[in-house]
């Protein structure tokens, strides 16, 4: 967005339309923070959120910031706005941490003995599911990187994470990452 004399309104001015009722202010200055929501969005590693949810959570960010701003503190609104949505950020990461510890408890385990031979009983599935399963994987294992086929490939032999870490030279936490990012594309293409 090119910044001419109509476009150059402050944030005060925005903010102040805005509390008036003329929403296309809200959007203006949305847009002028979208750079940061990105970035911030880029920055921390969400699991259940994508761009769009991440782009939502921020204009509700914005709304409460508006509610919230007071000029006589002297604070920028930039900067209060950022910081909003930096804790905001937090806040959805807690709360997916506290999920996987709920769901940790009702998880199948991978490294149980035959369950790898278990994902596909050919004799149950009518052949188109086959061929359909067959296809899935392909595209998925076409979207993986390497280290993440790799670390897939282990797993479902068998392997455990600390021995795909060790057999890998990385830490546990590189390998749940990896594991993470395969759910969440396998997850995509099964939709």
């Amino acid at each position: 967005m090119f910044i001419t004399a109509e476009h150059s309104d402050s944030d005060m001015e925005l903010l102040t339309r805005f509390i008036a009722g003329d929403s296309v202010s809200f959007t203006a200055l949305f847009e002028r923070y979208l750079p940061l929501v990105h970035k911030m969005g880029r920055h921390y590693y969400f699991q259940d959120v994508d761009r769009e949810d991440w782009e939502q959570e921020a204009r509700i960010v914005m709304l409460k910031t508006i509610r919230c701003y007071k000029a006589s503190l002297q604070v920028d609104f930039g900067y209060y706005y950022k910081v909003n949505l930096k804790h905001r950020a937090y806040d959805i990461i807690r709360q997916e941490n506290a999920a996987k510890r709920v769901r940790e408890e009702n998880r199948v385990n991978l490294e149980a003995e035959g369950f790898h031979e278990s994902l596909i009983d050919y004799h149950q599935c009518p052949p188109d599911d086959c061929i359909m399963c067959h296809e899935k994987m392909k595209e998925f294992l076409a979207r993986c990187s390497p280290f993440e086929i790799e670390v897939f490939r282990l797993v479902h032999s068998g392997w455990s994470q600390d021995a795909v870490a060790q057999k890998l030279n990385c830490n546990c936490r590189k390998i749940t990452s990896a594991l993470d990012r395969c759910q969440k594309k396998l997850n995509f293409l099964l939709r």
